[in-house]
Parts: C-alpha cells; structure tokens; sequence
C-alpha cells in the first residue's frame, strides 16, 4: 500500500502573509485619519480614509482572520476618537457586518466570476446602505451634518445606495483582480478564502458537512452568545449605576426611556468583544476541532477506499497539542499500521481464495464435459461468450465475473443423466429427451446447496427456457426468465452450432449468425441476440468455435 494516497487540502488558518495583510489595511485607515495626516495630505487621508474598501479586501483576499485584524485596528482607533467624529464609534457595527459578510462571499468562491462578483457587489452595496441608515437614524438621530461635514446624515436609502456602491465596486474589483490574475503561489499563501473551500467542498461531496462541522458551530454560538450575554449584563449595569446617581427606581420603564443609549452601548460592547471571540474560536478550532475534524475525514476515507488506495499510517497532519488530541491521533495512526497489516492479510487470503474457487469449477465443469465425448471445453466457452455478452450489455466488472461462474457451472445436472444418452449417436427417443430435459433441475438442486454463491443455480435451471415461452422445464417467458440465463442461453446455443456434435459438424459462420437471427424474438432475448449477432461481425476469422 502506498502512503498517502489520499489527497489533502491544506486547512484554512490565518498565517503570516494573511495576518500583515490584515494589519496593512488597518493601518492604511488608522494613519489615514490622523489629524496631521489629513492636514498634510489631503488628498491621501480622502483616499484611505474609506474604513470599508479595505476592511472589504482585508476579509476578502485574506479570509476572516485578516479582516478580523484590521477591525480590531479601526475599532482602536475611533476608540481612541482618532478621527474625532462621536458617530465613528457607533458605524463600527457597519464595519463588522461588511468583515464577515465579505469573508462569507469569498468562502463561497462569490468572486470566481465576473457575474458572481456583480452579485457580491450588490449584496455589500445594500448592506452598507442599510447599516449607514440605521446608524444616522436611529443610533445618531440629533447628529448635526454641517458640523462634521457628514454627507450621509438625513438622505433617503436610494441616495445611500449610491453612495456605498462606488467603495464596494473598488473592493469587489480588486478582490476579483487578485484571484484573478494573481499568482498560484500568492493565491496559496493570501487566498485563505478560498483555499478553505478546497477540504470544505471534498467533504461536501462525501455527504458529511453538516454534521462535520456542528461542533466548530456550536463553539461559535456559544462564544457570540457569551458576549452578547455581557453586553446586556453591562447594559443593565450601567441602567442601575444610573438609576442609583439620580435617586431613581430601576425599573423597565427607565431602561426603555434610554433605549438608543443602550443600543450604542451594546454595539460598542459587540464591536469590542467579537474580535476577542473570534481570537478564542481560532484556538478553539486549530487546536481541538480541527484536528478532530481532520481524523474524523480520514478513518471515513481510509474504510471507503480499496486496498490499494488504503495509505499504510496516517499522513502527518501536523498535530503537536500536546495534550488528548496528540495522544488521539498517536492512537489512531497505530491502529491504521496495525489494521493495515491486518487487512492486507485478509486480502490476500480472499484473493487465494477466490483463485481456488474458481479454479475447482473449473475442473468441475471439465468433469461434467468429460461425459460427453462431443463437448470439450463446452461449458468454458459457453462461460466465455456468456461474459463477453454480458460486457457489451453494460454490465460491471463483478457482474461479468458472476455470469462467466454461472456459465461453467450450467450443465452440471448432466452428471444425473446416463451416460450411454449423452453419447448416442443416433435420434433420442421420447423417452431419453425427457430425462434430457432433467438435466437443468438436477443441475438446480446441485447448486442450490452452495448457499455462499445463490446466484450460480439460476444459470443451471432456466439456460433452456425460450423468449416464446416454449422452453423448459417451468415454461418461463420474456423478463420472467432471469437476465443471467438469457444470456447463456443463447451462448450455449451458439456453441453448439459451433461446436462438433454427435448429430452435427461445425456449421458455417453466416448459416449460424442466419439462425441467431431467426430465432431473436422467438427463441432469444432480442437485446441478448444483438449482443452475441455484433460479436460474430467482429469475429472476421472465424474464430469462435471449437478447435480454433
């Protein structure tokens, strides 16, 4: 067995060219709105101060962690009012949701395409739109315009709408740019979006992806839950130290009058907590989950494959925890070199085995043709033709070896029919063609005994049986008879036209296709018919008869 036959996609992880990029287009902003900046470069601090392009293209080249890091970046910085605008602190809201919405669509490989990335536009275009409405509506609805030269404040969705679309055509762009033309190698170490569909998408082929990652979702839940959880804990909090300064009662009515200062203060909290989270989940994920995920996926395709497709240990997946996972996985690739072993002695006696088997009906069915003087090799070429029909019907590989077993074993009732009948050389009377006809029951209660093999007794019982209906020895008609005993019926019969008889010599090629035909329809399976009519076409030599 070869090591490591199956293939692995690198795990998405935020490395080191993923992790500056997110901290170049955070600082790209953070600079950009230095007060000294934008009085020294105007024209630089208009430019990089759009916090969304490249929070857009942090997340969607770099993946989740890098637009992660350049939220953190901005967050620090409105936190520290390096732009001194009151409303920055509360759009932060904005930003987050574009940093997991753009990482989202790259995931999904949405920027494959042209037109796949026109969807991606119009899908950040309105949320951006729609997260500018709710901040300078409802979070800053007093917000004075002129002051701060905020264009957006008082203006209808259209109006945002078209003004958030010019930043998301320009990150959208450059984001289908870099997949586009960028090298393979700055793809592999800055496209963590899309080298994470590479496993994810494997998996979703083998019909395990929901269920493979319900525990990174949970961990997920969880940790947004946690600090969704402190927020209302700091809210209510905050409501109390309030109500205590000003001598009033905590009541509900008191947290619903400051209802917009508690939303603000719930963002802010949000903002501030969903990095950390998200910092947790990714040690959560790289250290448990992931690597759990990961052994999962392998026990799966080390049981699915063949044995020459199994790999004799675990590939290294890189797994140095320390702790339980280590021990797991040391664990696991023991028991994948020892059951390697295992199976590969399991295969090899299989394969001993089936050798022998075949090789014993084999000498069976020669023994069976040894009592009539005028059939050798019979029942071998019947199995030959009977295998070669069964390929040009489509059948499998298995299938094709079955109805070859099938045809050596067809005629083994003979072994119940006298001698001196087999071999006479003169017309059978009624009589002796009844006990003839015995031949395939007989054959039948043979080798219903071989309860491992139930398919060879269907070969031996109704190979004589007629499309008509006029056949025997139940009078079986069409698709009633077995698909495996019209196609050697009509093999055997082919053979013993070909072959030397004690009534007849080898009849001539075209006088045998002739009677194949005749006899499609009434005698034979049409499909079957066809089948062996097309193998005499190819046969130009003649070559498929006894003695050749």
């Amino acid at each position: 067995m070869k090591n490591n036959q199956i293939s692995l996609t690198r795990r998405n992880k935020t490395t080191l060219p993923t992790i500056l990029l997110g901290i170049a287009c955070g600082l790209c902003v953070v600079v950009a709105r230095l007060p000294l900046i934008q009085t020294a470069i105007p024209l630089f601090g208009i430019v990089f101060s759009y916090s969304d392009i490249f929070i857009m293209i942090a997340a969607g080249i770099g993946g989740l962690g890098s637009g992660m890091l350049a939220f953190t970046l901005l967050f620090i910085a409105e936190f520290f009012h390096i732009e001194g605008d009151a409303s920055g602190l509360y759009s932060l809201s904005t930003y987050l949701v574009v940093t997991l919405v753009t990482a989202k669509l790259a995931y999904d490989r949405m920027f494959a395409d042209l037109w796949r990335t026109i969807r991606s536009t119009a899908i950040l275009s309105l949320l951006l739109a729609l997260c500018w409405l709710v901040t300078f509506t409802v979070l800053t609805p007093t917000f004075n315009a002129n002051m701060d030269g905020n264009v957006y404040q008082n203006i209808s969705f259209g109006r945002l709408f078209l003004s958030a679309a010019p930043e998301c055509v320009i990150s959208c762009a450059a984001i289908r740019l870099f997949f586009r033309f960028a090298s393979e190698k700055a793809k592999f170490s800055l496209g963590s979006g899309w080298l994470y569909t590479g496993m994810y998408e494997e998996r979703k082929k083998a019909g395990g992806i929901k269920r493979r990652y319900v525990l990174g979702f949970r961990v997920t839940a969880l940790s947004v839950g946690e600090a969704i959880l402190l927020c209302i804990v700091a809210i209510l909090s905050s409501d109390i130290q309030f109500s205590i300064t000003m001598g009033e009662k905590f009541t509900i009515s008191l947290i619903a009058q400051f209802w917009r200062q508690n939303l603000q203060l719930a963002l802010t909290m949000i903002c501030a907590s969903l990095p950390i989270a998200y910092v947790f989940n990714m040690f959560i994920l790289s250290r448990v989950i992931a690597p759990i995920n990961e052994m999962s996926f392998l026990m799966e395709q080390y049981f699915d494959c063949d044995g020459n497709k199994r790999f004799a240990s675990f590939p290294d997946l890189g797994i140095h925890t320390g702790d339980e996972i280590e021990k797991l996985y040391n664990s696991l690739q023991k028991m994948v070199e020892d059951a390697g072993t295992y199976l590969d002695r399991i295969l090899k006696q299989e394969q001993k085995s089936a050798h022998l088997t075949q090789g014993f009906m084999l000498a069976l069915a020669k023994a069976v043709d040894a009592k009539d003087h005028y059939t050798s090799g019979h029942s071998e070429r019947v199995a030959q033709y009977a295998k070669e029909i069964a390929r040009r019907l489509g059948k499998s590989e298995k299938e094709q070896e079955e109805i070859y077993t099938m045809g050596l074993l067809h005629d083994i009732g003979k072994i119940g029919v006298s001698e001196a009948i087999i071999n006479k050389k003169g017309r059978l009377t009624d009589e002796e063609f009844a006990e003839i006809k015995t031949h395939p029951l007989k054959g039948y209660e043979i080798l219903q005994n071989v309860k491992e093999i139930p398919e060879l007794a269907t070969g031996a019982r109704w190979h004589h049986e007629r499309y008509d209906g006029r056949g025997y020895p139940d009078g079986l008609s069409g698709e009633t008879i077995p698909e495996e005993a019209r196609i050697i019926a009509v093999a055997d019969a082919y053979d013993a036209m070909t072959s030397k008889r004690a009534y007849s010599d080898v009849r001539p090629q075209a006088q045998v296709r002739s009677e194949i035909e005749r006899c499609k329809g009434s005698q034979f399976d049409p499909k079957m018919a066809d089948a062996m009519l097309s193998m005499i076409d190819n046969d130009v030599e003649y070559k498929m008869h006894e003695g050749a």
